[in-house]
């Protein structure tokens, strides 16, 4: 039977006062007649009804779920939208109030530092405003490194956790064998700050090897910077050096990947053992990295000039949150080098006056 019937025979004998009963069994018959046809009319219902919930509907609405009272003739509101957070474990009417305003404040996302962040040199060749170093009289050289003093007499007083520092743990890498064992110095600066000091090395972690780069070339004029490359323990190297200001000497080093070196210097200050030395801190903030320059002072007492100061940076950010290089002292001998690095570091070096905020100046986030 079509619905269309259905309805018409349904409005017919939707009256059933106008039915007349002469028998018993008519008036049964009519009574399921009756009920069938309240049976159909609720089946008529429930079509309409599902057909409305279950239709494909396009727009806004699609995916809204309709409460039941909407249904069932009852007092309701329209606005039914979840909001993440606004009941889940609420036990209480106090609970979700809390839960839903907690749910609309909007969350702030605290940035994380970065691991990777790189410290870099702007290469700044100007005072910028800051203090920079004395006049210095520049006298790099190179020379047999036991020229001053044999390191092997200080193992390991002066190059603890290292590898013997002799003939056969000092590698030529690049160079032609007959200058594996020359090194780079300074032989005073002026104001007799040195009595040939520097004999700059890098050392090999992984092989316990040394290396002398030999600097070339040297002794120029101040805000010329140059860059060279060394191969030593199968790796390579980048070396950039220069005088930057007046009495501001730098070391950029890099390394091609990212296995653990160390840089070091040695030799014998000027102080004749009336040396005076302190281990020093400036905080300081780039890009929103909250960062420490770790560096050393040594002088000769009651001489103005006779002073150095040594800064080391650590190219890598998270490698600045503590002490960043060693120093050891037997009366005027003296060594210092960085922590193990990967990546590179930055070292200067400034005759006569504290230039922390000129170094500071130079530094940037670069990577």
């Amino acid at each position: 039977m079509s619905l269309t019937a259905l309805n018409e025979f349904q409005r017919r004998c939707s009256n059933v006062s106008d039915l007349r009963f002469t028998t018993k069994q008519t008036k049964k018959k009519s009574l399921t007649l009756f009920l069938s046809i309240s049976l159909i009319h609720k089946i008529i219902n429930l079509y309409y009804i599902m057909s409305f919930v279950f239709q494909k509907r396009k727009g806004g609405s699609v995916g809204r779920v309709f409460a039941f009272a909407s249904m069932a003739n009852q007092p309701h509101t329209l606005e039914n939208r979840y909001i993440p957070g606004s009941g889940v474990g609420g036990t209480n009417i106090s609970n979700r109030r809390a839960l839903y305003r907690r749910a609309t404040v909007p969350r702030v996302v605290q940035p994380i530092p970065s691991t990777s962040q790189l410290i870099c040199s702007k290469n700044n060749i100007t005072d910028g405003g800051f203090t920079i170093g004395y006049t210095v009289y520049k006298d790099m050289d190179n020379e047999y490194y036991t020229n001053e003093f044999d390191p092997i007499s200080y193992q390991p007083q002066f190059f603890p956790g290292m590898a013997d520092f002799i003939d056969g743990n000092i590698v030529a890498g690049d160079k032609n064998e007959e200058d594996r064992l020359m090194a780079s110095y300074w032989n005073d600066l002026g104001n007799d700050l040195f009595d040939d000091w520097g004999y700059f090395y890098l050392y090999d972690v992984p092989t316990g090897k040394y290396y002398f780069p030999l600097l070339n070339p040297q002794n120029q004029n101040d805000g010329e910077f140059f860059t060279q490359t060394f191969s030593a323990f199968g790796r390579s190297f980048t070396i950039t050096h220069g005088w930057a200001v007046q009495g501001i000497f730098k070391f950029d080093i890099s390394a091609s990947d990212n296995l653990p070196f160390k840089f070091g210097a040695y030799g014998n200050m000027g102080s004749d053992g009336n040396e005076e030395t302190t281990d020093l801190t400036q905080s300081y903030t780039i890009n929103g990295n909250n960062l420490t320059l770790f560096y050393h002072h040594h002088k000769e007492s009651g001489d103005y000039y006779e002073q150095m100061y040594s800064y080391w940076i650590p190219k890598k950010t998270v490698d600045n949150s503590s002490k960043t290089y060693n120093v050891y002292y037997d009366s005027d001998d003296m060594s210092m080098f960085s922590n193990e690095v990967t990546t590179g570091l930055l070292v200067y070096f400034s005759k006569s006056n504290d230039v922390k905020n000129w170094v500071i100046n130079d530094l940037q986030i670069c990577g």
